[in-house]
Formats: structure tokens, sequence, C-alpha cells
């Protein structure tokens, strides 16, 4: 089989700048880039991207986005409203001849080369009410609006088993969280591996998503790998979720978060250990940042005493 290249959103601009800039400099050509949703630690490396010189040795096929206005980002935290077209026009401007095409959950099945993708979200629904409210939700000030999703440290003090069975209750339901409800979220499968990829997704709509396809906590969604949604955030992953699929090796993208928002979530982490349909297989979940690093920023999140139960480890990767 040759070789199908595919770039999923592009971290923030410093994402950019210290890492993938690093693993862009040899390539010729992406067959598909996607970004999943315009929360700035998705589309500011895109950006960047765009306006670096490597733009112009590299040939994009295709370019799924589900925006009628992509924003750039003036800070690796805020959404600039000043520059709303920036990387539409970048795009339009850079890549003409790339392929623009919006996905939702209509989609269902897409193949690409033998790569099948099979979309979870978002729905129609949601993507009709991102294009409805978008220019409301440029005028908000995300920043003073944005609810805590994230870890809070006195949790810190209960065990993963008891966490675990706390209910999923969101600060949020979907339809106030547009932004992530609006992820670009899928299952890939290639011949040799299958991964659950969930960008910022809400899980009420992937569960519904995966219950449409047949899946349930009887028949589950096998994959080899899951990309856990938004950084391991408390919102984002519901023990529903979790029992509609088997799997032992989770991915979590964080840097462990700011003062005010700080992932990922040790609930999160419990519900993943004590998943009801986990199998009787040593469970990894992999971080992209030392964990003595993530420790020193936001406590001591997993402990000695977590990894003696459950069957499960804790590791620092970023290759696989």
């Amino acid at each position: 089989m040759h070789e199908f290249v595919i770039l999923i959103d592009g971290g923030t601009a410093q994402t950019f700048r210290y890492s993938l800039k690093e693993q862009l400099k040899d390539l010729s050509h992406i067959n598909l880039l996607i970004l999943t949703h315009i929360d700035s630690d998705h589309i500011a490396g895109l950006i960047s991207f765009l306006k670096s010189s490597l733009i112009n040795d590299i040939k994009i096929d295709e370019i799924w986005m589900n925006n009628p206005d992509l924003v750039e980002v003036s800070t690796g935290e805020l959404i600039s409203v000043r520059q709303g077209d920036n990387l539409r026009n970048l795009i339009l401007e850079k890549k003409p001849g790339a392929k623009l095409s919006q996905i939702s959950t209509k989609d269902k099945s897409i193949n690409r080369s033998g790569i099948e993708f099979t979309i979870l979200s978002p729905t129609l629904e949601i993507v009709n009410k991102l294009y409805e409210q978008w220019e409301l939700l440029r005028l908000i000030d995300k920043k003073k609006n944005k609810k805590n999703i994230s870890s809070n440290k006195r949790t810190y003090l209960q065990s993963l088993e008891e966490l675990s069975t706390k209910p999923f209750s969101p600060d949020q339901n979907v339809s106030n969280d547009i932004f992530n409800a609006s992820s670009i979220s899928f299952i890939l499968k290639c011949p040799d591996i299958s991964l659950l990829l969930l960008a910022d997704s809400r899980p009420e709509i992937i569960s519904q998503s995966l219950r449409g396809l047949s899946y349930h906590e009887q028949n589950p969604l096998v994959v080899d790998f899951v990309k856990v949604s938004h950084h391991g955030s408390l919102n984002n992953t519901s023990q529903e979720l979790l029992s509609l699929i088997v799997c032992n090796n989770y991915l979590i993208s964080t840097n462990g978060g700011t003062a005010d928002h700080i992932h990922p979530s040790r609930e999160t982490i419990a519900r993943i250990v004590y998943n009801s349909n986990r199998s009787d297989k040593l469970l990894k979940i992999y971080f992209n940042y030392n964990l003595i690093d993530l420790k020193n920023r936001i406590g001591d999140f997993i402990n000695k005493i977590d990894l003696k139960h459950g069957n499960w480890s804790a590791e620092s990767q970023n290759r696989f």
C-alpha cells in the first residue's frame, strides 16, 4: 500500500513552532488535512503552517472543516474575531486546488485509498446550529463565559475506584457547548490498525452515534487506540461512552492546562481504568508530556497507590 498522509489539527502556534514544523519539513504531500473544530489549541498551529514557507512545497489534496468563517487566533487561548476569515483566505490563496469538504454524520462512512473513516460527530443538526449561531458566537468573550471543565484538586484525595462511580454530570449541555460539540470525530480503520479519534467531542453525541451503528454494551466497538476527548477533561468522557468501547490503549494529549482549568481530570482517568467493559489485559494510558512535568504543574493527579489497583499503567510517549 502506498503512503497516505493525514494531518489532524495543528495545535497551538507554539506547537507548530517547536514540534509540528520539524515533522512537516520533509513532507511534500498531505493527502488529507482535518481541522476538527476552531478552538485555538487546534487551529492556531494550522494558521502558522499556512503562513510559513513550508506550505509552498507541500501539496494538499483535501481539507475537512466545518466553518463558514474560520478564525485566526491572536494568542494561545482566545479566538480573535477581528480576522475571522483569515484562515479561509489563506487556504484559498495558498492552496486553491485543495478540495474543501464539510463533514457530518450524514456522511457515515468515507473511504480514502483503502482507509475507512466512520464519522461519529458532529451531527448535521449541530453543524447547522453552529452556522446559525456563528455571528453570535463570534461576539462572545469565550474566556469570561467558559466554564470549568476540568479537574478539581480536591478529587486527588479520593480513590480512582470511588471516583469512577461518581455520576457523569456535565457543567454544560450540548447546545451550550457548540464549539466542542462541532468536533469532527471518527473511527479510523487501516488494514493493520484501528483508532477512535475524539477531538474535543461530547460523549452524548458519540454514544448516540455508536448506538446508531449497532454498537452496545454486549457488542462494543473494539479499537487499538482511543484518543481521549478534550485533554481528558471532566465533561467529555462518560461511563456510558466507555461502556461501548473495548480498548487497551488510551491517549491523552495535555500539557496540564491552566491554573483555572487543570487537566486531565482524575475522574476521567478513573472512568477509563474502571470501565465496565474492560478486558482482562493490561490497560495503558499514554500522555504526550512527561508525567513528572505534568505532576509538577498540576499536582499528584496519579499516585503510586492508584497504579497498584486496576491492572493499568501510565506512560509518557509521543510516537507509536
